[in-house]
């Protein structure tokens, strides 16, 4: 079985689009969360996940939008926030309200927990602290036992997304952590990010994570055109450089 796994989508269109093409032949699609917020096309990146019925737990930021979506009249956040809320239907938002928190799953022989962080939302360098420490197994084992319907499995695999950083973690022969990174694009100061969406496949059973280019160029043009940055922003000189391509 082939299982597309993405995250963290920040209704980046172009990007969901392009990776969604380039994967056509996936067998599941699996999503970690983080429908939207940050990107321009929060409705079109909700009507793509209920057309092609994509699995997908909810992320802090659906939750952040559901929370300023209802909230009173002249109570509702500024910023992008605002506008994202406002580029959304009422549909959209009883969507992202159905979402759950933890989705599970049996395929090749591997129980999977997908979730949108390893335990609430917690800070992103919390994550691979958690991997990386004396404990990581007693850890795991815990948040398996809490989050997961099979708690005897004889191979587990947690799916996360919310750190926006692409791994793959073995902790033991039977127990694994995946990441599979983000479809937007801020992602540091490597220009390929600004152009190159992160995800993963998992093929049999074996993760691959992969990179997908996509055409960038009306996020470039809609950051310039709001000066969402601020003029300074070294985004304004790497879409610069893009856009002349």
């Amino acid at each position: 079985m082939k299982i597309l796994v993405i995250s963290d989508i920040h209704a980046n269109l172009p990007a969901l689009n392009a990776v969604l093409e380039k994967e056509s032949d996936a067998d599941r699609i699996i999503c970690a969360g983080d429908l939207v917020n940050y990107g321009y096309h929060p409705h079109e990146v909700i009507e793509i996940f209920r057309r092609t019925e994509i699995e997908t737990v909810c992320g802090n930021h659906d939750l952040e939008i559901i929370r300023n979506a209802t909230l009173k009249r002249g109570e509702r956040a500024v910023g992008f926030t605002k506008f994202t809320v406002e580029q959304m239907t009422g549909e959209d938002i009883e969507y992202l309200a159905s979402l759950p928190r933890n989705l599970n799953f049996e395929a090749d022989g591997v129980n999977y927990c997908v979730r949108h962080a390893y335990n609430t939302i917690e800070r992103k360098n919390q994550f691979l602290l958690s991997l990386i420490g004396k404990d990581s197994l007693r850890a795991f084992d815990t948040r398996w036992n809490k989050y997961s319907n099979a708690p005897n499995a004889e191979k587990k695999c947690f799916i996360l997304g919310h750190s926006h950083n692409a791994c793959i973690f073995s902790l033991s022969d039977d127990r694994s952590v995946y990441n599979p990174g983000t479809l937007y694009y801020l992602k540091g100061r490597d220009e390929r990010a600004y152009r190159a969406a992160s995800y993963m496949v998992i093929n049999d059973g074996i993760p691959e994570i992969r990179h997908c280019d996509y055409d960038n160029s009306e996020n470039a043009r809609l950051d310039r055109e709001t000066n969402r940055f601020g003029a300074s922003y070294y985004l304004n000189h790497l879409h610069g450089k893009q856009d002349d391509k």
